[in-house]
């Protein structure tokens, strides 16, 4: 059943209604959205659900859908677009546009360059404080402006002016005498997630977002980075089921493909610690308690790492955590899994041997949770680290790492100190 359209519906409202839809259902709404404002609500939608919806629109509807696009909405539904259809988009736009969209679109997805918006109030050196208040009741300002940059004619950034300075100077004073370098910029090459953390730590709306060259490619505001936090934690939330930025009504062919990746992961590693215990099966065919008391090793220690991972992906994903202090993070936990590995060794030990009386199957359970729980603090920090510098998701691949790690180390240190121990 279709939901009942209504016209108090708003961009996003549309883009989430439709990311509701099966594809199918999209395909037979969207006729009833013209009229709407059909290339922002595209550009609104996530990826995956834009690009499962565009493959299933004629050439001709698209291309009538996007004839209002905007700079920013073209760069951000360009890469699912047929080449035809795209290079129509590209066509119809004025000569500045068109260049707009190229600079932009020199820059890769995660790095700001890409979304830089151009709708940015530039004024040129010579102006006065006079003349710049008079160009000001004559145009609109664009959203969360709250400084003027002041650009050469080669477009390079050379300053900025607030409002309040603007508005507390003398009007023949001049607007370059004014102005000072701005004291935070972003470079185009920053990613995302790191520009929108150095906006939210200033009192700024906006940052300008330059070149290597130190042009002035647009600016990056508020909304901006409200949309990539956003965009950000729902990722986080996806990635703990492995899921992404998945179409919640992707092609059943095309979601069971991509599970399957991290399922046959998931079927290696399991492989791997069943080998482990395979090793040691004498051992534990002649010690029947080790079969009972392996969980217990194997459950401490995939707690203890998790809790360091979750630490650490927090830590990587705010910024707070970097080269110069994960040596202090990391001698931290390997602290608090040293007491908390001693604390609980001793209870399990004691619960252990007046369970199964022995004394020595008590020692052995104690080491290898002690041991089990040091490799997991500091896998936790290790794994997600070195997934991060390799550019792969640490929430989404860290904890199948960090379970193989547990379960391996410490079904090989209980099931080996047995071994040496009590055969």
């Amino acid at each position: 059943m279709l939901p009942r359209l209504t016209d108090e519906f708003q961009v996003d409202d549309w883009a989430w209604l439709l990311e509701s839809l099966t594809n199918e259902q999209r395909i037979i709404i969207w006729p009833q959205l013209e009229g709407k404002e059909t290339s922002s609500i595209l550009a609104a939608m996530r990826d995956d659900a834009r690009q499962q919806f565009v493959s299933g629109i004629s050439s001709k509807e698209l291309s009538k859908a996007l004839a209002d696009s905007t700079a920013e909405e073209a760069i951000e539904v360009i890469d699912v677009l047929p080449q035809k259809v795209a290079t129509r988009l590209i066509k119809r736009m004025t000569k500045e546009t068109q260049a707009h969209i190229k600079a932009n679109l020199n820059y890769d997805e995660d790095q700001v360059g890409r979304y830089a918006n151009h709708d940015v109030y530039t004024i040129p050196t010579g102006l006065s404080v006079g003349e710049l208040r008079a160009e000001l009741k004559s145009n609109d300002l664009p959203d969360y402006t709250d400084s003027f940059l002041i650009v050469d004619e080669d477009n390079k950034l050379l300053g900025e002016i607030t409002i309040n300075e603007l508005f507390s100077a003398e009007p023949e004073e001049g607007v370059m005498g004014l102005s000072h370098f701005p004291e935070q910029i972003i470079k185009a090459e920053d990613g995302l997630l790191d520009a929108s953390n150095q906006l939210k730590n200033t009192n700024k709306s906006m940052l300008p977002v330059v070149t290597e060259h130190g042009e002035l490619l647009g600016r990056f505001d508020v909304n901006d980075a409200l949309i990539v936090f956003q965009q950000h934690y729902e990722e986080q939330i996806a990635h703990l089921g492995k899921v992404s930025d998945e179409d919640l009504f992707a092609p059943v062919l095309l979601s069971a493909r991509r599970r399957a990746v991290w399922l046959g992961i998931n079927l290696a590693t399991a492989f791997l610690a069943s080998f482990v215990i395979g090793v040691f099966d004498t051992v534990l065919a002649e010690v029947v308690a080790l079969a009972v008391l392996m969980p217990i090793v194997a459950s401490m220690g995939g707690i203890t790492g998790s809790q360091t991972l979750t630490l650490t992906i927090r830590g990587l994903a705010t910024g707070q955590l970097g080269d110069a202090n994960i040596s202090l993070l990391q001698n931290k936990e390997l602290r608090v899994a040293s007491l908390n590995g001693v604390l609980w060794a001793v209870l399990v030990a004691v619960l252990t041997g007046l369970w199964f009386e022995n004394a020595m199957l008590s020692g052995v359970i104690a080491i290898a949770l002690v041991v089990n729980m040091l490799v997991a603090a500091l896998f936790g920090i290790l794994i997600p680290v070195a997934l991060d510098k390799l550019n792969i998701d640490p929430a989404l691949a860290g904890s199948v790492i960090l379970t193989t790690v547990t379960d391996v180390v410490g079904f090989f240190v209980f099931l080996g100190s047995a071994s040496l121990v009590l055969i």
